[in-house]
């Protein structure tokens, strides 16, 4: 059955994906668990997500609407199953659903809150200006290694966004969760870049300024980063960790570790693949941590 126009504008796969790492960083923040009112925080802010995504995704499709006519014709705005003028309008809602969310979320549960008012509305900013830059302005997008940043923090931004939901979105624990997924999705998005260099026009990627290889090695120096910060909370024990606990990160270990021989071998798909297993591994192995300490 085919998806509404507008759902398929939206990317509801990659909403799905990311929806969930609201709740982790929700999870991850409460070092008591979850109350009623941080689950339905957290569902507010799910949506808020859900909704900032969707027209961040539109705006996507609405720039690239003309290549989108030779090269996917099937796609909602080229085939016109909805129109760029509806396509725009669609962008307006969903950035004004989001942001009404955000607001109505910090009124209700900040403002008895004198030392943390206004930070999910700051973060909620700092993204929509990551995204307008991505997608137009100076379009980061087409400047490589600053895009690959761009979209990166942005996934780091989404578990700092979901703990704010438990007002403890300062915790060191939930900034090093954050700081791994960024670091995982860097390396990630520079190996993309080398699977597409053949196809790239119009942009300046890091495998075009240093060379495949050498942008491999990049990413795998990333990935390897990603690596060591997600160990850490379990040997400085921070929040409910303790060293033991990392058995639930041994996955994710191994997997970094190995991916050297798969970036050697020049097969960029799989190791791009195989960094995105990483990311939900690695967040997966947070949660089991945090439940079971």
């Amino acid at each position: 059955m085919a998806l509404p126009a507008w759902m398929e504008l939206m990317r509801l796969k990659n909403i799905a994906l990311a929806v969930p790492t609201v709740f982790i960083g929700a999870w991850i923040a409460a070092p008591h668990g979850m109350s009623a009112d941080t689950l339905i925080a957290t569902v507010m802010l799910a949506t808020a997500v859900a909704t900032f995504m969707g027209a961040g995704n539109t705006i996507n499709d609405i720039k690239d609407y003309a290549t989108d006519c030779v090269n996917h014709p099937e796609r909602v705005l080229p085939s016109e199953r909805m129109s760029v003028t509806q396509a725009k309008r669609f962008v307006v809602f969903s950035i004004i659903s989001s942001f009404t969310v955000v607001l109505t979320y910090s009124i209700m549960f900040y403002s008895e809150n004198t030392s943390l008012p206004w930070a999910t509305v700051i973060i909620w900013i700092c993204a929509g200006f990551l995204t307008y830059s991505y997608e137009a302005g100076i379009s980061t997008k087409d400047r490589g290694f600053i895009g690959n940043l761009a979209i990166s923090l942005m996934v780091g931004l989404v578990i700092i966004f979901g703990a704010t939901a438990s007002n403890n979105h300062l915790d060191p624990l939930v900034l090093c969760v954050a700081l791994t997924a960024m670091l995982i999705n860097l390396a990630r998005e520079i190996l993309k870049d080398c699977e597409d260099m053949s196809g790239d026009e119009g942009r300046d990627t890091l495998p075009m300024r240093i060379g495949l290889e050498n942008a491999r090695m990049v990413g795998y120096v990333i990935s390897l980063a990603g690596m060591i910060i997600a160990s850490v909370p379990y040997y400085l024990e921070l929040g409910p960790l303790r060293i033991g606990l990392i058995i639930f990160q041994i996955p994710t270990l191994l997997n970094l570790i190995t991916l050297n021989g798969v970036i050697h071998g020049g097969d960029d798909n799989r190791a791009q693949k195989r960094l995105r297993v990483a990311m939900a591994t690695g967040l997966v192995g947070f949660v089991l941590s945090v439940a079971i300490a």
